[in-house]
């Protein structure tokens, strides 16, 4: 129990974790979109896979900022772009998927969805 009083949301790994954690939704997500509407292709998601890994490398390029000149803002604002990417990229399957989203967000989405 006492470990979990010390958790600290600035942690080293939460800069890591949490862009996996929504990577992974998305790829779940955006498969379970794909398997709904008979589209699954690997072609696609080779693609998707291959943003993904684009995205770890956003990554890692600003945690080298952090440990090798020491410049945080790099890995915070690389950090923050690849979970807004996410975010939005999960509001998008959900939306493709039926599921309710309000409509300010509704109408920011790229793929517009009635």
């Amino acid at each position: 129990m006492e470990e979990l009083m010390n958790l600290h949301f600035t942690n080293i790994w939460w800069v890591i974790g949490v862009p996996i954690i929504l990577m992974i939704l998305d790829i779940i997500t955006g498969y379970y979109n794909a398997w709904e509407n008979k589209k699954v292709s690997s072609s696609k998601m080779r693609d998707g896979l291959g943003k993904k890994c684009a995205e770890l490398c956003y990554i890692i390029v600003g945690l080298l900022f952090k440990f090798a000149f020491g410049i945080e803002i790099v890995m915070y604002f690389m950090v923050i772009y690849v979970c807004y990417m996410e975010i939005v990229s999960l509001f998008e399957n959900c939306a493709k998927l039926g599921l309710p989203i309000p409509d300010k967000i509704k109408n920011k989405l790229n793929n517009k969805v009635e």
